[in-house]
């Protein structure tokens, strides 16, 4: 209204000016005919101005909206359908889109453990040793999740070495899932896809180590690098193998052996199970913890490597049951044969050269249990055999068989995410071989005990 008076004032000021200067004054009515006009030009310069639909039509609405939106959808990190974080029950903290194509799972994983170790003649002389301590047992930061769809899924896993604190690199890996088949393609540094319980990811073990079977014949987590296919449409049969860089060849490059840090040529692995009944979730870990229905799967699998001129073959096969009233049980044979073995246990027994070298086969059994009681506590025991081929170890050694009985607890506060583990191990006759990993160190024929009190939590 302001601006429409000063127009007002300004043309009459002009109007007024224009008259004075003319020879003729003009009438008074004249001068209101004048200031007239002039209104009727503002009222429709205003009316021009103000907005109504009658400025816009449906189809230059349309058209703004169209491009709002799309201003909007390109503002986003994504171009997906919303991306949101939050925490996700069965995984914890992810970005996740609203379609469900893009997962992020960010996650942190830490243990502290205190560790005893008793061995009856640990010292010279046959004396006893005690060694106690306290160990950061593993510090992992992990991603996983999918791309693009369901069909494109990853993991990488990195881990804090507990001598030296530096970062190592564990899983990395990108599965796709054919679609319309059952059939996948992987590839990475992977899990060895032959023995159940390497496979198993360390935090869902029932007892707070791997057992030493697994650690001496299968190398902990097992890591390898390579690529596989397999069979998977969540049914009762499950199929994975492919061609690895061998067996212990994590975090190696192209070169063969025997170049130093090289441990083998190359490998095959596969493993195939069978599930009666129960959810392929619940095969995830050692506890029946979660489980709905009871759960039977038995699994077969083999690992083939060739360092220089020796042919190693491991081979295995297990049993799984779980039971939602609390019952789990696992059980296993592992073997290893190995052609021209030119190293001690827990190595690939790679040699080269024309002495001779001898062939040897290891046997080995494992058995554990373990019973939840109110959603939280869960005791358990574990048994394993080993029976070392004598020709591979050192001929200081006094014993190649060795029994160790391990039994213990779990208490769950929130799960796996938050568990409390304490457990000791018995070997009544020591072992000729040390495991870092578990404790065990090498013994002669006397007892050995290791005690251990582990914290996790999961973030």
């Amino acid at each position: 209204m302001q601006n429409g008076m000063s127009v007002l004032c300004a043309a009459a000021a002009a109007a007024i000016g224009a008259s004075v200067a003319s020879a003729e004054p003009p009438t008074t009515q004249q001068l209101l005919d004048k200031i007239n006009a002039l209104q009727a030009e503002v009222d429709q310069l205003k009316a021009e101005r103000q907005p109504g639909p009658h400025l816009m039509p449906a189809e230059s609405q349309a058209v703004v909206d169209a491009v709002q939106a799309d201003a909007e959808r390109h503002s986003r990190l994504l171009d997906v359908q919303g991306l949101t974080g939050g925490y996700l029950p069965d995984k914890g903290f992810a970005l996740r889109s609203d379609n469900g194509d893009f997962l992020l799972h960010p996650w942190l994983l830490f243990q502290f453990r205190d560790e005893t170790t008793y061995r009856g003649d640990g010292k010279p002389g046959g004396r006893s040793d005690v060694q106690n301590g306290f160990e950061i047992r593993r510090l992992k930061l992990g991603l996983d999740g999918n791309l693009f769809g369901p069909d494109l899924t990853y993991q990488f896993i990195w881990s804090v070495d507990r001598h030296s604190g530096n970062f190592l690199l564990e899983d990395a890996w990108a599965r796709y899932d054919v679609p319309g088949t059952a059939l996948f393609v992987r590839g990475g540094q992977i899990r060895d896809p032959f023995d159940h319980e390497q496979i198993v990811f360390g935090p869902f073990l029932l007892t707070s180590e791997r057992s030493l079977v697994n650690s001496i014949f299968a190398n902990g987590d097992g890591l390898v690098q390579g690529a596989t296919v397999g069979f998977d449409n969540n049914g009762p049969l499950r199929v994975e193998g492919g061609i690895t860089d061998g067996m212990r060849s994590a975090n190696t490059n192209f070169q063969d052996f025997p170049t130093a840090g090289i441990p083998a040529d190359w490998g095959l692995a596969g493993r195939v199970e069978f599930k009666p009944m129960g959810d392929w979730k619940q095969y995830n870990g050692f506890t029946a913890l979660g489980a709905k229905r009871p759960l039977l799967v038995f699994g077969a699998g083999a690992d083939y490597t060739e360092a220089g001129d020796t042919q190693q073959l491991t081979h295995v096969a297990d049993v799984q049951y779980d039971h939602p009233d609390g019952l789990m049980f696992y059980g296993a044979y592992l073997g290893r044969y190995v052609n021209h073995n030119g190293g001690p246990p827990g190595t690939n027994g790679g040699f080269t050269g024309t002495a001779r070298t001898p062939d040897t086969y290891d046997t080995t059994v494992r058995a554990e249990a373990g019973y939840l009681v109110a959603h939280h506590f869960e005791p358990f025991v574990r048994y394993e055999y080993i029976h070392f081929d004598g020709a591979e170890l050192p001929a200081t050694s006094r014993h190649s068989v060795v029994h160790e009985v391990t039994t213990g607890f779990n208490y769950y506060f929130y799960g796996q995410r938050a568990k409390f583990t304490a457990d000791m191990s018995y070997l009544p006759s020591g072992s000729p071989v040390s495991d870092d990993s578990s404790g065990v160190l090498t013994s002669g024929a006397r007892n050995e005990v290791v005690v251990r009190a582990q914290f996790q939590l999961i973030l």
